[in-house]
């Protein structure tokens, strides 16, 4: 059998009338583990965009960024894309061979045409404001759908007529024409399944890559 303990020799026993003190600890030990909670999510999202900001630096030096203290290239891009009136028709990502830049070719470019539209040659204005300020060499490249392009003899030809027309125009406007590489893939790297019109649309593109250096 166990001794008995003498209430009054029990400095931390608490009187009947005194229970809701417990309840009351129970409360405050949850709200600090709700606390906590909060703070470890807040700290992990802030360092989950570090990571993110982060993970550009290992790049080659110079490629693909400004100076130090400045924004990264692609944030750059990225918020001149979204006040341009062409925003939504051009995609940014960040791969092995660079910075990509993917337009939409129907948004530049009428159906089986290497003529850019009138929207298209403001946009690539403003965009090749920033590619200029680069000291990194550009590959353009051009894409299709694998339908055959009518008034051209392969789909090679019009992904190439694409991609040179968009480096004559940066050509025209200043870029130095050795930093520039065209390349036509036609249909051989789609995107997407082509399941659907939607998706054949999607292989139709021009990617400007911002290459390391």
């Amino acid at each position: 059998m166990g001794q008995l303990i003498d209430e009054e020799d029990c400095e931390v026993c608490v009187p009947f009338d005194q229970e809701w003190i417990f309840t009351y600890g129970d409360l405050v030990t949850l709200l600090l583990c709700f606390f906590i909670l909060l703070f470890s999510t807040c700290k992990y999202e802030t360092m989950k965009f570090k990571s993110l900001a982060a993970s550009f630096k290992p790049l080659p030096a110079g490629t693909p960024f400004m100076n130090e203290g400045k924004d990264s290239v692609v944030e750059q891009i990225a918020q001149q894309l979204e006040e341009s009136e062409l925003g939504d028709d051009a995609n940014i990502g960040v791969e092995e061979k660079g910075v990509v830049v993917s337009f939409k070719a129907s948004a530049y470019f009428k159906p089986d045409s290497a003529e850019l539209s009138p929207k298209a040659i403001k946009e690539l204005k403003r965009f090749s404001n920033l590619v200029f300020l680069l000291p990194n060499n550009i590959q353009i490249e051009g894409h299709t759908e694998k339908k055959p392009a009518k008034n051209w003899d392969s789909t090679w030809e019009l992904g190439g007529a694409r991609a040179s027309r968009v480096a004559r125009f940066f050509i025209e406007n200043g870029l130095d024409p050795t930093k520039i590489t065209v390349k036509s893939f036609g249909s051989t790297r789609p995107r997407f399944l082509e399941t659907s019109p939607t998706q054949r649309s999607l292989n139709n593109r021009v990617e400007v890559i911002v290459l390391p250096e």
